[in-house]
């Protein structure tokens, strides 16, 4: 056993901050919950106790770590002995192998979004016996749907202030319909409240409130709303004794089994994500030609949740708001998944007898139409668009239209994704629609996935990661592994401003197009951007190597005689230090390694992987990246754009060693990011060095992976959007 002793010098007491969770904020910024040791633990014990884990039992990983379902799907197995199942995003985010993974890795309890069970409800899952949704509001029809035999269903409930889950409630055939979300867990307690504080009689509705052990010390650095939303528990007075105003309201039955029944304000949830209808509404007003807005959530054809704004247009002639000028406004200070589906002009709205705006009023939203939409030429290109247009809620989608442009979300790729399995017999990842996001493009992938041939001949370099709404040119230049899949979120912030591309290595589909140093590299991509868009200004971008490249591009740019007017580096190394020429199996190490921190795995390589080839650890690779396909032809392709890859990974790897930024300085106005958790971060204050504009540095609280990934890339992504439109002021050099 291990001595225990070291433990007691550690400092760290049940009042520590455990960790600090994120959600969205009324005034555009985010609020950080900041949950304690104490807090969590009461949850996790009393959560394990309610659903009885046991050592021999396997917990899926689903959550992400910026949710607080992540501590649930964490910690409650190891509380208990049990086995944590972990997997890539590839495979959660993916319906078929998902369901294949639950299968295959015999997991016994599971924690999913209403939105997802969705996407599952036709599949069984015999060693499955413990299922919790929560996040979202569960319909009757998904929990009829998933009310089974043998199958323990548990819907939860919990705002992040009140530490992941406050109150739950097991379903079961004989259970009233709408699900309720139950009773209170071990000390917490639940309260439905008029506006003074006192309890309303059952089935009176009201705002509830939670108190007890769970609920978390405030939001980090506001103070005010702090004591706006965590007040003094009236019914249990004494020292540190505090109630959540949740804003959502709620109703108890008779057996005091408590009912949801909506918010009191404009927060909804979009696809699990927290939204301030307030804050887009505000967006809007800001925009010149909208005098009004009024911004509503609307159910698409398949039940999903949307975003429609209604604008009441200036009255200054021809100032009607255009669709894709607002848009493109939004995306300036909005994230994605804020920016409404629907842009609805009125010429005024409807009113109730109090004179307030009647939104069940309003009109719904009319089908979208694609305009001038290109027909399909081959069967699988018009099978695509008749999928594309049931998951989008479009009456018409041509082969040439951006699944991304159409307003496509990561949801709707889950379910365009499961399908397409069902429907076309090809299984494909979500990283293959954000490179192929039109139908034609897809359907050249999906023939070219099955003729075992890499991608399209003509589909060069440049990768179009964003289209339709942003005017200015961006190109991403990729990072050490050749690929530029890492940028398609941030692509998606930048959408409404930018045309983003990403520079993709050629090696990938030309072994002969790999130049033989770094020079040779700046030189041959420097020539392609100035083929791409022969005249300036430039703008220029990467992440780690890309952000090397980036910076040589700009400075032989410059000395060209070009202008470079934006140079995002994000989290780039400064110097590579010259080492020993390192051997395959070393290298191999290294690209796995790069591989699953990429992928969000808990793992960076295969047991031993010391002593295994380089063979054998890209084996371990492909074997992971194909778990849950049967098909020989398919793991076969896999393996060998890995090999691909390796190759173009390893050229790489080498030619960065010995790299010093040269003289000439770069003059582009630039923003740097840097990870705190990053080898990278100590070079932060090197870079200002070799710059002679503007330079801006964000850090983040991440790893040299996570900050590309949602929720932090939003504020990467809005900080780059501030920079370059000169919103920010310049803190001058090095600042």
């Amino acid at each position: 056993g291990l001595d225990s002793s070291s433990l007691d010098s550690t400092g760290i007491t049940p009042a520590n901050a455990a960790y600090v969770i994120y959600t969205s904020g009324s005034t555009g910024q985010p609020k950080g919950v900041l949950v304690e040791h104490r807090q969590a633990v009461n949850f996790l014990y009393g959560m394990a106790r309610r659903c009885d884990m046991a050592a021999c039992d396997s917990m899926l990983q689903f959550a992400s770590l910026s949710f607080d379902a992540s501590v649930h799907d964490m910690f409650m197995p190891l509380l208990a002995g049990a086995r944590v199942v972990l997997a890539p995003a590839e495979t959660l985010h993916s319906p078929p192998r998902l369901a294949a993974l639950i299968r295959q890795s015999r997991v016994t309890f599971v924690c999913l979004p209403p939105a997802v069970l969705s996407l599952l409800a036709d599949e069984q899952f015999p060693d499955l016996h413990m299922l919790t949704s929560g996040g979202e509001e569960l319909s009757a029809e998904l929990a009829r749907r998933w009310i089974r035999p043998g199958l323990r269903f548990i819907n939860d409930y919990g705002p992040t202030e009140a530490s992941v889950t406050a109150t739950c409630a097991e379903l079961d055939p004989a259970a009233p319909l709408p699900p309720p979300i139950g009773r209170p867990l071990p000390n917490y307690q639940a309260y439905v409240l008029d506006a003074h504080l006192n309890p309303v009689p059952a089935g009176v509705t009201g705002e509830l409130h939670i108190g007890g052990a769970g609920v978390a010390r405030g939001y980090l650095g506001q103070p005010e709303l702090t004591r706006q939303r965590f007040i003094p528990d009236p019914f249990r007075p004494g020292p540190g004794a505090r109630l959540y105003k949740t804003g959502d309201l709620a109703r108890r039955r008779a057996d005091g089994t408590i009912m949801f029944a909506g918010r009191i304000d404009g927060q909804v949830k979009i696809r699990g994500l927290r939204v301030e209808l307030g804050e887009i509404e505000t967006a809007l007003a800001r925009h010149p030609s909208v005098a009004q807005a009024v911004v509503t959530v609307v159910a698409d054809p398949a039940g999903d949740s949307q975003l429609a704004a209604y604008l009441r247009p200036e009255p200054a002639p021809g100032s009607a708001p255009d669709p894709d000028s607002l848009r493109s406004y939004l995306a300036r200070t909005l994230p994605a998944y804020m920016i409404p589906a629907h842009l609805i002009t009125v010429g005024s709205f409807p009113l109730t007898t109090s004179g307030k705006v009647d939104r069940a009023a309003l009109p719904p939203p009319a089908p979208q139409q694609a305009a001038g939409h290109v027909a399909p030429a081959t069967s699988i290109e018009a099978i695509l668009v008749d999928l594309y247009a049931a998951v989008l809620g479009r009456a018409k989608v041509g082969v040439t239209d951006s699944f991304f442009d159409l307003g496509g979300s990561s949801l709707q790729v889950m379910r365009l994704v499961s399908r397409i399995s069902a429907d076309v017999g090809a299984d494909v990842g979500a990283s293959t629609v954000f490179l192929h996001p039109t139908p034609r493009q897809l359907a050249a992938s999906i023939d070219a996935a099955r003729s075992g041939a890499a991608a399209p001949a003509d589909s060069g370099p440049l990768v179009p990661l964003s289209q339709g709404l942003g005017q200015l040119p961006l190109i991403l230049i990729h990072p050490v592994g050749g690929t530029v899949i890492p940028y398609a979120p941030v692509a998606r912030e930048l959408a409404g401003t930018f045309q983003v591309r990403g520079l993709q290595a050629p090696g990938l589909t030309d072994a002969s197009a790999t130049a033989a140093s770094l020079a040779g590299l700046a030189d041959d991509y420097a020539e392609r951007v100035l083929a791409a868009q022969p005249d300036g200004p430039y703008r220029l971008g990467g992440w780690s190597m890309g952000g090397v490249v980036a910076f040589e591009i700009a400075r032989r740019l410059e000395q060209a005689g070009a202008e470079v007017s934006l140079l995002a580096l994000l989290d780039a190394p400064f110097a590579i230090p010259a080492t020993r020429t390192p051997t395959p199996g070393q290298l191999a190490r290294q690209f796995v390694a790069d591989a699953a921190h990429s992928l969000g795995w808990h793992t960076a390589g295969p047991p031993g992987s010391v002593t295994l080839t380089a063979a054998e650890q890209l084996g371990w690779l492909a074997g992971r990246l194909a778990e849950g396909s049967d098909s020989d032809e398919e793991q076969d392709a896999i393996a060998r754009q890995l090999r691909q890859r390796f190759d173009v990974f390893s050229a790489h790897v080498q030619m960065m060693a010995g790299y010093q930024p040269a003289a000439p300085a770069v003059r582009a106005p630039t923003l740097i990011v840097s990870a705190d958790s990053s080898p990278n971060a100590p070079t932060l204050t090197l870079w200002p060095g070799v710059l002679d504009g503007p330079v801006s540095t964000l850090r983040v609280d991440s790893d040299h992976y996570a900050f590309l990934r949602p929720p932090l890339i939003t504020d990467v992504g809005r900080r780059i959007l501030k920079w370059h439109s000169g919103s920010e002021e310049a803190p001058g050099r090095g600042a």
